[in-house]
């Protein structure tokens, strides 16, 4: 069983430690986070050392690193925290849910995170420290650089490109070698049919209300 050390104490660490909870191929010591963030842990399952502490407290040889930082501030947060933990000599887990489909025979960029029902497709690209949430598709010969975030259901078709620490929302798509830009942010539901420049956002309309009630949408439309 490998011992590990979940970089991130917050939600997207509560989730990620639910799952390893479930695998038998692994057992969480504890949280590493920057010094600030020790005593704000939303996963106490385990408890939170200091980045300053935790070489003397859990050394290097004794776990791995699985990456459970958020997106935040563009996912440059859990790249900072990637590239410190990596500067201490501490090895990176690229962990892949049992459930997830790696069909590309392109190895899998290390740090990064695979969860359930996710598939990488034939000829598929994935850098390291990337964060594939559950149902997320990148198609064949799409490529996904590094510190990149894709959230639920999120769809990255053929020979596209995502750019270094761009998240993509929850069931937005990518279309066909569209290219998105390092440091996009892609909302949910989005359908990116155009290559994009860097530090961009490009949202999906939000729920308006419709200029009629329910029952008369229903009536008119056979809902």
């Amino acid at each position: 069983m490998q011992h590990i050390l979940l970089a991130g104490n917050a939600a997207a660490a509560r989730v990620v430690f639910g799952y390893l909870a479930l695998d038998p191929r692994y057992t969480v010591d504890a949280c590493v986070v920057d010094d600030p963030y020790v005593d704000q842990a939303l996963l106490t399952d385990v408890p939170s050392v200091g980045i300053s502490q935790v070489q003397a407290t859990i050394p290097p040889k004794d776990v791995r690193i699985i990456m459970a930082v958020g997106y935040d501030k563009v996912n440059s947060v859990r790249q900072n925290l990637f590239e410190k933990l990596k500067g201490l000599g501490y090895a990176m887990e690229t962990y892949i849910h049992p459930k997830a489909n790696v069909l590309t025979k392109h190895p899998i960029g290390e740090g990064s995170v695979l969860m359930a029902g996710a598939v990488l497709e034939p000829g598929a690209r994935l850098g390291c420290d990337c964060f594939l949430w559950a149902n997320v598709v990148v198609a064949h010969d799409a490529v996904i650089d590094d510190h990149c975030w894709l959230a639920a259901g999120a769809v990255v078709s053929g020979m596209a490109k995502v750019g270094c620490r761009s998240f993509v929302g929850v069931n937005a798509t990518i279309s066909n070698k569209v290219e998105i830009g390092a440091d996009n942010i892609v909302g949910g539901s989005a359908f990116m049919s155009r290559s994009t420049k860097p530090n961009m956002v490009h949202l999906a309309r939000s729920g308006e209300p419709f200029r009629c009630s329910a029952q008369e949408y229903a009536t008119y439309f056979g809902v």
